[in-house]
């Protein structure tokens, strides 16, 4: 594993050097404005609490590996509870109708935030747990270049605001930093573990995956908070049509197989119609 995880390392120097981190480390820019891409990861971070819950974790397991990983969805699983704090205090908790909500997460601005998350289940649902552990050794490796330069941002707002913020913050980059597989003990074990021969080649190729997933929805990130205003309202945002609902004539509504005569007549609909004649015929 000590080769792929060089490889990592070379991977996370070259992604350290995005515009978009430049954009981070631009202090001529507010720091409100720098991290104005918040609204935009949402459907990210969201998914990806239920990705440590429903495709890394495997439970019961007797594999070392296995376990590592289940040591580490459990650590990792409810950041998204410290995003949604964050929300709140970077005024972009906005009341909105939930279907200007929806349109917003499924709009074209958000493509990235969704699809990022997709493929990284279809990476990882039903892997072996070599290969999620290299796909979360990469994502680890993004974590730290992306917590690392929005902690410091989040320094300067608490400096203005007297407010913690803790996802963005120190508290989520410490928390990252001091996972147990970051750990000595751990991190001995990551290096040691044996690729298999038929694993080899494909481990490097999700390495390659994961790298160009964040490096797209890095990008995505940067050119929303570049053309859009911190404190501009997602119901005024271009990135949120409205979507043009066509008008069916009922021929054109699509007929069930059965015919609704044929469908099961509940029981007391039918005590009911029953009564009924009953009434009829004695009047």
């Amino acid at each position: 594993m000590k080769e792929i995880l060089a490889y990592i390392e070379k991977k996370q120097a070259s992604y350290a050097e995005l515009p978009f981190f430049d954009f981070l480390r631009d202090r001529a820019t507010s720091p409100e404005q720098r991290l104005a891409f918040a609204p935009c990861f949402a459907f990210f971070v969201m998914g990806f609490g239920e990705l440590n819950k429903h495709a890394f974790r495997v439970e019961p397991t007797t594999d070392p590996v296995q376990a590592m990983i289940n040591q580490h969805t459990y650590e990792d699983d409810s950041h998204w509870v410290w995003f949604l704090e964050d929300l709140k205090k970077l005024d972009v908790d906005y009341a909105l109708n939930l279907s200007d909500a929806l349109k917003f997460l499924w709009s074209e601005e958000n493509n990235f935030s969704r699809w990022t998350t997709y493929r990284l289940y279809q990476l990882t649902f039903q892997a072996d747990p070599i290969q999620k552990l290299v796909v979360i050794e990469a994502i680890e490796a993004t974590a730290d270049i992306f917590l690392g330069l929005t902690s410091q941002i989040a320094d300067e707002l608490q400096g203005l605001s007297q407010q913690e913020y803790k996802y963005f913050g120190q508290h989520h980059y410490n928390i990252d930093a001091n996972h147990t597989i970051h750990s000595d003990e751990a991190a001995h074990k990551v290096e040691d573990v044996v690729v298999p021969e038929a694993f080899y080649s494909s481990a490097y190729e999700l390495v390659d995956e994961v790298f160009a997933l964040f490096t797209e929805f890095s990008e995505s990130l940067h050119g929303y908070c570049v053309k859009t205003p911190v404190h501009q309202n997602l119901r005024q945002l271009s990135i949120v049509p409205e979507l043009s609902v066509p008008e069916l004539s009922v021929a054109e509504l699509p007929v069930p197989e059965r015919a609704v005569a044929e469908l099961p007549v509940p029981e007391l609909v039918v005590a009911e119609l029953d009564k009924s004649r009953l009434v009829k015929q004695s009047a």
